[in-house]
């Protein structure tokens, strides 16, 4: 493939994942990312062949990205804890992808979601943290961080920050960081709920 080709693909990758967060896919046509890449719908098909395959190719492409995201987070936060990671604009626009993909229904979001609490889980059990059900658990943490992803110019406008910026992602983050270090109930009321669903299950 020439430099040019490889460069008109992504092209055409960027600008459908810009289009594909602010609209969805449904909504996006292949005249619309041709329009926005400025290029040919002829040869949107002919690198990718169909919508889907974009499509595949988008979420191929930014989760791969968010990956590295965090591995370098994760890296550079234990080399120093007192490390604040930096949102960039096309870190902000690929969680907003993320998250407008898992409603959309993409199938490799989807698997993305599955691999995310197959991994939480998976650190659960390595670490020795003992709970009833850490594949819930990991389930439930993944679905509150994705929220985020999802609800996050919600967010950012009950903040009064601004939608998309560094700022608003960061204090969601530390918000978030707070409530998983600072659990609102205490250990007796969550016993007392596991014995109502028991005895809920048990009648059942």
């Amino acid at each position: 493939m020439s430099t040019e080709d490889l460069t008109a693909r992504a092209r055409i990758r960027d600008a459908a994942i810009r289009l594909f967060t602010a609209r969805g896919m449904e909504k996006t046509s292949i005249l619309d990312i041709a329009e926005e890449a400025g290029v040919s719908g002829g040869l949107i098909r002919h690198h990718f062949g169909s919508k889907d395959g974009l499509r595949e190719a988008c979420d191929a492409h930014v989760f791969d990205e968010l990956l590295k995201f965090k591995e370098d987070v994760l890296a550079k936060g234990a080399a120093n804890p007192g490390f604040l990671p930096s949102f960039d604009a096309r870190q902000l626009l690929y969680r907003r992808y993320l998250g407008r993909a898992l409603i959309d229904g993409s199938e490799a979001a989807a698997a993305q979601f599955t691999e995310i609490v197959d991994g939480t889980e998976r650190y659960f059990r390595e670490q020795g943290m003992e709970m009833p059900d850490p594949r819930g658990v990991a389930a439930a943490l993944a679905a509150m961080t994705g929220g985020l992803m999802i609800l996050q110019d919600h967010v950012a406008r009950v903040l009064g920050e601004e939608p998309g910026t560094h700022e608003a992602m960061l204090r969601m983050s530390l918000a978030a960081g707070h409530l998983f270090l600072n659990p609102l109930g205490d250990g007796e009321t969550l016993e007392k709920a596991r014995e109502a669903l028991a005895a809920y299950e048990r009648k059942g």
